[in-house]
């Protein structure tokens, strides 16, 4: 088996070690919480770069939701543009690593009222040492592009914000475990299904991935992975925002993946598929429902997560199974080149 498979097959498991080790950080959580409810600080900003940044966007939707003053920014625009917006706030900090040269810069500068959480997979790292809470992830050793850490991050967020959100605990942690045997369940049944789906996107000189609500965050992710991984021009959409403008780009050369998404908003995702497939782009929908007939789409079936905020779970390791197939058809390495795991020059 190939180091990207093996990395990839090991996203359930990630999941479930997460929230285990979560449950264990709840004490200081909830006493962060209560400072919170209090009126101990004016807002959260959460942060972070790559990857990381696009896993905070469900939570985001969530906490503001819920009527938190929730920031999301993007390290190095915090770190130049606006530092002043830490003071007397929480600061939600993401880093696999939490060596990144953004988010080690961003802690010399953060403003000392300032209260730091760190959700990180290295309780050595940098990040982890100049935290006043951290929040461990359990993804376990990972070479190639995010996959299982990913996931990681999105349970260690999704308990992080249900606490913040006063939701029942056990029950989040049970809506996790669920996504952990979906995810399980399609990666047992789909890696030969979707080889004939990659090798009519690896033909395309273009990739676009959309959705909607939580689940563009894996449309962000999934793009960032084939450009770092399959070598292929690949971006991540709202579905709302590529009818103003870009599917101007749409051709027989121009793929296009459709993640169903959230029930809110599925059936507009649905039909955005429908209308790309009438253009003639090679188009892949995503879709938990019990439906089959969804004309020239190519469908890849999921299992219905249990919430719109688990949806981002449970749609997201399809573009892994997609990527390994078109890098193989491409004859790309499946491995970083040019750049590396870790971001260490700004």
């Amino acid at each position: 088996m190939s180091l990207f498979l093996d990395e990839m097959f090991g996203q359930p498991r990630a999941v479930r070690d997460t929230v285990a080790s979560y449950l264990d950080t709840r004490g200081e959580v909830e006493n962060l919480v209560e400072r919170l409810n209090r009126g101990g600080f004016k807002r959260i900003v959460m942060t972070g770069m790559g990857n990381s940044y696009y896993a905070l966007l469900p939570s985001w939707i969530k906490l503001n939701k819920a009527g938190f003053n929730a920031q999301m920014i993007e390290t190095s625009e915090l770190l130049y543009y606006m530092l002043d917006v830490l003071k007397d706030s929480i600061m939600v900090v993401i880093s696999r690593s939490g060596e990144t040269v953004e988010i080690v810069k961003l802690l010399e500068a953060t403003p000392k009222n300032a209260f730091i959480v760190a959700v990180t997979d290295n309780p050595k790292s940098t990040l982890a040492s100049k935290s006043n809470l951290v929040i461990p992830t359990r993804a376990g050793e990972e070479h190639l592009a995010a996959s299982k850490s990913h996931l990681a991050l999105l349970a260690a967020l999704h308990m992080l914000s249900a606490d913040f959100t006063r939701e029942d605990i056990d029950s989040e942690k049970g809506k996790l475990l669920k996504v952990a045997g979906i995810i399980e369940n399609y990666q047992r049944r789909v890696l030969d299904e979707s080889k004939q789906i990659g090798g009519k996107l690896a033909k395309c000189n273009s990739i676009i991935i959309v959705s909607r609500g939580p689940t563009v965050s894996s449309a962000y992710t999934g793009a960032l992975v084939m450009k770092e991984m399959a070598k292929i021009h690949c971006e991540g959409c709202s579905a709302a925002q590529f009818r103003h403008g870009p599917m101007e780009m749409l051709s027989s050369t121009t793929g296009v993946i459709v993640m169903s998404g959230p029930k809110e908003t599925r059936r507009l995702n649905v039909k955005m598929a429908f209308n790309v497939a009438e253009f003639g782009s090679p188009t892949v929908l995503i879709d938990y429902s019990k439906e089959d007939n969804f004309e020239k789409c190519m469908l890849i079936k999921v299992d219905e997560p249990p919430d719109s905020y688990t949806d981002v779970l449970v749609e997201l390791p399809p573009i892994y199974t997609l990527t390994y197939h078109i890098a193989l058809e491409r004859g790309a390495p499946l491995k970083f080149v040019k750049t590396g795991k870790v971001t260490y020059v700004e």
